[in-house]
């Protein structure tokens, strides 16, 4: 008796079908360019995310360049202190997150790179792209709105209590955009 998986495997000449027939996108350089424009609301929610995270930043260091004494660094779930730092700490901390949102927002200008829960058609390809982008520009928006109740925090404008209420909202936008993108199939 012979085993299927003794058997030698066929190959096919032709290209992998998904399941509608359609022939999938499988490198990156198959990738089409976008051909898209996001709307008007998530243009503007980008633009002031992204001024935000250079705007933050310099508003803290023109405020703060001289300044002694500790920063909070760490909470924990409760909402208590955990770990206080100096200002080159707080500044450390915060160049990055600046540098992290607006990598982020730069890289919405180029969802021929991102990864996709779900197989590339040619069919597919420019409503995943622009799920995919507005999905990024809500990322983008939490980590500026985490930025801004960091730094208003610091400045004793803002309750770091605040900061689950972006970090929730970026949770929820994943978990929506990434189901969006499975029923956008």
């Amino acid at each position: 008796m012979t085993d299927s998986r003794d058997a030698p495997r066929e190959r096919t000449r032709n290209r992998a079908q998904d399941l509608d027939g359609d022939q999938p996108i499988t490198t990156f350089r198959e990738r089409p360019q976008p051909n898209f424009a996001l709307d008007p609301f998530h243009r503007v929610l980008l633009l002031v995310s992204m001024i935000s995270a250079v705007a933050l930043p310099v508003y803290f260091f023109l405020r703060y360049s001289g300044a002694q004494g500790d920063f909070a660094l760490h909470y924990d779930f409760t909402g208590d202190v955990t770990r206080e730092g100096s200002f080159q700490e707080a500044a450390i901390i915060l160049v990055l997150l600046s540098l992290l949102t607006i990598g982020c927002g730069v890289l919405t200008r180029y969802p021929r790179v991102f990864n996709f829960p779900v197989t590339l058609t040619r069919d597919n390809v420019q409503r995943q792209y622009k799920n995919a982008v507005q999905m990024l520009v809500w990322v983008v928006a939490g980590m500026a709105a985490v930025l801004a109740i960091m730094v208003g925090g610091w400045l004793g404008i803002l309750s770091a209590d605040l900061m689950w209420l972006p970090l929730a909202a970026m949770g929820i936008v994943l978990i929506v955009f990434i189901r969006r993108m499975v029923k956008l199939r």
